[in-house]
């Protein structure tokens, strides 16, 4: 007898490739740089959307109908740019009902035609949908009173990228899957500046847009953000990586976060940065490792950046003296980091271990 098959158990088919830019000579000059930045370690951890949509619709702060996808290219935008750059400033906001926080709300926007970047096709500053809690405004020159008066929403971004923007338009940006998961856009045709270049003497790491600028393009970045000028510095850098035809030096590490920074936040010395996390590992694990090992509970245990095979993540508690006291009842070998701050190797369970560090030098 004929031996039935059940289509349940049938393998599934392969997910199809994201689109690569080939529709015009425009999108095509793109294609190696596209290319190059979904070869990078830290590419499919930094545009995981499936990961970043269940934590978010886990947290209950979004929900699928609160994403928007990159339509395929056809006669409809066949007169949009080829490619655009953008940044986008982001804050956090808090939930007044549940007390979920969004530590990437979108704040204001800024869109760059590519192909004649003199063009700005949007500048505008956003009304998140939560209160603020944090403006960030030490890092995005955007205060309580800018924000005041506001009525474009994300929604509108949102509605803007869309019509603009097919599956196969260049998006351009430094670590542009952040600007990305503030816009909520799921997106996989980007040439990110962040991995298309290397630090001198460092295989790990990506530089940032201050030092890219610095030894790519010779210029100097202000301490404060202006997304215009971001993302049109990032796009000459990355048409620098395309007139070299991805055969670039790797730039010297000048400046680093602390010396940006004329001063700390208070905030910071109530919080630990904890790195070397595997790509595993979520907010949850964070806060059962310190209440295991320290039975001292986070405050705020904010969403993990990854990069590449590991992540870091600033845990925040509820004052200095409980991150002191976290800090100093963890068990592990001690020793200073490059920047001479102190940080402790602590094991875990499963084998492996990860760093947990102070914020300022000398405590």
């Amino acid at each position: 007898p004929k031996r039935s098959t059940s289509p349940q158990h049938d393998p599934a088919p392969p997910a199809p490739s994201p689109p690569l830019p080939t529709a015009t000579p425009a999108h095509l000059k793109w294609k190696d740089a596209v290319n190059a930045t979904r070869k990078h370690a830290g590419y499919d951890s930094a545009f995981s959307y499936d990961r970043y949509q269940k934590m978010e619709f886990a947290n209950g702060i979004s929900g699928p109908s609160d994403w928007i996808t990159s339509r395929p290219y056809g006669n409809w935008c066949r007169s949009n740019p080829a490619s655009i750059a953008i940044d986008c400033e982001m804050c956090e906001t808090k939930d007044p009902i549940s007390g979920k926080s969004d530590n990437k709300a979108l704040c204001r926007i800024s869109v760059v035609n590519a192909d004649n970047p003199d063009e700005v096709l949007l500048d505008t500053l956003v009304k998140p949908q939560w209160p603020v809690s944090n403006h960030r405004t030490w890092v995005n020159g955007i205060s309580e009173s800018d924000l005041e008066n506001v009525q474009f929403t994300l929604k509108h971004a949102q509605t803007f990228m869309a019509a603009l923007c097919s599956d196969q338009t260049v998006v351009v940006g430094h670590a542009v899957h952040n600007d990305l998961l503030a816009l909520r856009m799921v997106h996989h045709c980007n040439a990110d500046t962040a991995m298309l270049f290397t630090h001198i003497d460092e295989t790990d790491g990506t530089p940032s847009l201050k030092n890219l600028a610095h030894g790519v393009l010779g210029r100097e970045m202000p301490d404060v953000h202006d997304s215009v000028n971001d993302a049109r510095v990032a796009l000459a850098c990355a048409q620098h990586y395309v007139a070299k035809h991805g055969r670039v030096d790797p730039v010297e590490k000048k400046y680093t976060r602390s010396s940006s920074r004329h001063r700390l936040d208070a905030a910071d010395t109530t919080m630990l940065l904890v790195h070397r996390l595997p790509n595993t590992t979520v907010a949850e694990h964070l806060t059962e490792m310190f209440l295991a090992y320290t039975h001292v509970k986070p405050k705020k245990v904010p969403e993990i950046q990854f990069n590449g095979t590991y992540g870091k993540c600033n845990i925040e508690f509820s004052s200095k003296e409980h991150a002191e006291l976290a800090y100093t009842s963890l068990v592990g070998e001690e020793r200073e980091d490059k920047t001479g701050k102190k940080q402790k190797r602590v094991g875990l369970k499963g084998g492996g271990y990860v760093c947990v560090r102070k914020m300022k030098k000398g405590n």
